[in-house]
C-alpha cells in the first residue's frame, strides 16, 4: 500500500518542476479547482486499485474472508476510501518538499512503509502509559489510523466466529456474550474503530485546508518575508560592512557595541557570506497595445526573471508591476488571468498529444466548445505542427516542444504574452512562421514581450528592443534607433583587381589610413579588403564620394557600404559586462 499512496506525489511534483502547473494557473485555472480535480481523480484510481488488491490478494490469494462475508466488503471499502480522503493530501504536502519525482516516491514511501511498520511494533508494546501516549499522538498519521482500523476490524470478526463456532473458546473466553451486545466494532471503547475512522476523516480535511492555506497565501508570504526580512537584514548587514571600513581607532572612540549585537551581526554576516545578487535593478518600462517589445542580454542578464516576476512566479523586492491596472503584488489571479506565457523551459504534460494539450488549454481559456476544433486547428497550422498534433509530446523534438508551447502562449483572452526565447530549436520556416504569427497578434491588439537571442528576429518582429546588462537596461528604442544612436562605425569592403602590382593594394591601405584615421582592417584575403571606419562626423554621401575617387584611382572592382548590425552593438553591451558597468560604449 506504501508503494500505491506514495505515487501520488510523482504527477504533482512534475507539474511544479517543469512549470506546467503555472502556466495552468496562467490560463485561468483556479487553486480550488486544480486540486480537487487531481483529489477526485486520485480517489478514483485509489479505489480500484483498491477493490483489486482485496479482490485478488485478500480474498483469492489469501482466502481471508474476513472482510467480505455479511457485506463486510463494504465496511473495508469505507476504511479503505477514509484511509485514501486522508492520505493523498497528505502526499500533496509532502510533495511540495521535493523538486525530483524519483526522489519524492522513494522518500514519501519510506515514510509510509515505517509508519505503518511503527504502528505495528507499537500496538505489541506492553507498557500501558507509553502505549497511549503514543498512541494519541500516532493519531495525526493515516498510516497510523487505517492500520489500527484494519486491524482492530479484522480481530472483531475472528473473536466473534470463534465465540460462535467453537464452545471450548466460549468455556475459556468468558466475555463472548459482550462481543455481540456491547463491543461493537463501531464504537469508541477499546476494540472499537470509529476514533480512527473519525480521525481518518478529520485528517483528510485538515490536510487539505493546510494544502489551500499554503498555496494561495505563498505568495503573500513570500513577499512579507522578501520585502520585510530578508532584506531589511541586508541593509542592516550593508549599513555595518561600511562602518567596519571605518579606522579601528575611530570606531573605538565613537561607538559603544553591546556584546548581544555583536552576536547579531556575526550571524548576519555568516547568512550573507555569499553577497546576495539582484538579477534586475530599477528597470522602468512602459509597454502599450499593438506593440512587440525585445529584451536583449547574455545569459545571466535578467530576462528571464524579468519574465518570473512578471508572471507571479518570483517576487518583487521593490517597485510596482502594473498590468491593464492591476497591481500583480495586489491581485495576482487578476493578473494571471489577462497573460500568456512562454517560458524557457517545456512545460507541456508528456503523456497528452499535442493537439489534446491545445483542447485543454483552450477549454480552460473559456474558448466555446463548438469552435475549439477550428481554433486549436489555426494555431497548429501557425506553428507548423499539423503532422505532429496526434502524437505524444515526449516523442517531439526540441524544436516541436517549442513550437507547442508557444501556441499555449499565444491562445486565449491574454491582453499581454510573455515569449521566452520561443524559437529556440525551431527550423527556418517555423522560425518564419512564428514571426507572421507574432506581428499578426500584435496587431488584434496584444501586447507582446520577447526574448531572443537572434537578432534577426528582434528586428524583423520587434517595435522596440531594450538590451539589459547585470539587470539594467543599458539602451532602450527601436532597432533603427539603437543603430543611428550607437552605430558609430561604418562597414566598409572593397574588392581590387587582383594582378601582379601590389603597389595598388599598398596604396589603398595606406589612402584608408590617411583618409579615415581610427580604422580598423578586419579582412584582407585574395584582393578582397575590409575595414571598420568610425562614422562621427561622416556623412553617408562624403564616404560614397571618397571611395568613388578611390575606385578611379586604385582600380577597385566594387565596394560596399554598410550601417553597423544589432548584432555588432550587441556584443559591445556585452563586453561591457565583462569590463564593467564604467567602461564607454564604442564599437572602435
Amino acid at each position: 500500500m506504501a508503494l500505491v499512496v506514495s505515487s501520488f506525489c510523482l504527477q504533482t511534483v512534475t507539474e511544479r518542476t517543469t512549470k506546467a502547473k503555472h502556466i495552468q494557473f496562467v490560463s485561468g485555472v483556479y487553486l480550488l479547482t486544480y486540486w480537487l480535480a487531481a483529489l477526485l481523480w486520485d480517489l478514483i484510481y485509489f479505489s480500484i486499485i483498491c477493490c483489486f488488491i482485496l479482490v485478488s490478494g485478500v480474498f483469492i490469494y489469501c482466502r481471508v474472508d474476513a472482510f467480505f462475508v455479511n457485506y463486510h466488503f463494504l465496511d473495508t471499502m469505507m476504511i479503505f476510501l477514509l484511509y485514501g480522503w486522508s492520505v493523498v493530501p497528505l502526499m500533496y504536502l509532502g510533495s511540495l518538499l521535493f523538486s525530483s519525482s524519483p526522489i519524492a516516491y522513494i522518500k514519501l514511501t519510506l515514510f509510509n512503509y515505517f509508519s505503518t511498520v511503527f504502528s505495528v511494533v507499537f500496538h505489541i508494546m506492553e507498557k500501558k502509559k507509553l502505549q497511549t501516549f503514543l498512541g494519541n499522538a500516532l493519531m495525526m498519521l493515516p498510516n497510523y489510523n487505517f492500520a489500527m482500523s484494519i486491524s482492530k476490524f479484522f480481530d472483531d470478526y475472528m473473536m466473534k466466529k470463534l465465540c460462535t463456532t467453537h464452545k471450548q473458546f466460549q468455556s475459556i473466553y468468558v466475555n463472548c456474550n459482550k462481543i455481540f451486545t456491547e463491543n461493537s466494532v463501531y464504537s469508541f471503547g477499546e476494540h472499537g474503530i470509529a476514533k480512527f475512522l473519525i480521525s481518518l476523516a478529520a485528517l483528510g480535511l485538515i490536510f487539505l485546508l493546510l494544502l489551500f492555506c499554503l498555496e494561495s497565501t505563498f505568495w503573500s508570504l513570500k513577499n512579507f518575508f522578501f520585502h520585510k526580512i530578508v532584506f531589511a537584514v541586508y541593509k542592516i548587514f550593508r549599513k555595518r560592512k561600511k562602518v567596519s571600513n571605518i579606522p579601528l581607532d575611530t570606531t573605538q572612540r565613537k561607538f559603544s557595541v553591546r556584546p548581544e549585537h555583536i552576536k547579531l551581526l556575526i550571524h548576519i554576516s555568516i547568512y550573507f557570506k555569499c553577497p546576495v545578487v539582484m538579477a534586475v535593478r530599477n528597470v522602468s518600462l512602459l509597454v502599450q497595445k499593438y506593440e512587440c517589445f525585445g529584451l536583449l542580454g547574455l545569459n545571466g542578464a535578467g530576462k528571464t526573471t524579468i519574465f518570473k516576476m512578471l508572471t507571479g512566479e518570483e517576487t518583487l523586492t521593490s517597485g510596482v508591476v502594473l498590468i491593464k491596472d492591476n497591481n500583480i503584488t495586489e491581485n495576482i489571479r487578476k493578473v494571471r488571468s489577462r497573460i500568456g506565457y512562454c517560458p524557457q523551459v517545456d512545460t507541456m504534460l508528456n503523456h497528452m498529444t499535442g493537439r489534446e494539450l491545445l483542447i485543454m488549454y483552450a477549454r480552460l481559456w473559456g474558448v466555446p466548445e463548438p469552435d475549439i476544433s477550428m481554433y486549436v486547428e489555426a494555431f497548429l497550422h501557425s506553428m507548423h505542427i499539423e503532422d505532429h498534433a496526434d502524437k505524444l509530446v515526449h516523442t517531439y523534438s526540441g524544436g516541436n516542444k517549442r513550437k507547442l508551447n508557444t501556441a499555449i502562449a499565444l491562445m486565449g483572452k491574454s491582453s499581454v504574452i510573455f515569449l521566452d526565447e520561443p524559437s529556440t530549436g525551431m527550423d527556418p520556416v517555423a522560425r518564419h512562421r512564428l514571426w507572421d504569427t507574432v506581428t499578426w497578434i500584435c496587431k488584434t491588439g496584444k501586447t507582446i514581450i520577447i526574448t531572443s537571442h537572434s537578432m534577426e528576429e528582434c528586428e524583423v518582429i520587434c517595435t522596440r528592443l531594450a538590451i539589459m546588462v547585470q539587470g539594467k537596461f543599458k539602451c532602450l528604442g527601436s532597432p533603427q534607433h539603437l543603430k543611428h544612436k550607437f552605430g558609430n562605425i561604418y562597414n566598409l569592403t572593397a574588392k581590387i583587381k587582383i594582378d601582379n602590382n601590389e603597389d595598388k593594394q599598398k596604396e589603398f591601405k595606406d589612402f584608408i589610413a590617411t583618409t579615415f584615421p581610427g580604422n580598423i582592417l578586419n579582412q584582407d584575403h585574395q584582393g578582397i579588403i575590409g575595414y571598420y571606419i568610425p562614422s562621427k562626423g561622416i556623412c553617408w554621401g562624403k564616404v560614397f564620394h571618397i571611395m568613388e575617387e578611390a575606385k578611379a584611382l586604385f582600380n577597385l572592382v566594387d565596394y560596399s557600404i554598410s550601417q553597423i548590425t544589432l548584432e555588432q552593438i550587441f556584443l559591445t553591451f556585452a563586453n561591457i559586462d565583462k569590463m564593467g558597468n564604467d567602461q564607454e560604449i564604442k564599437l572602435l
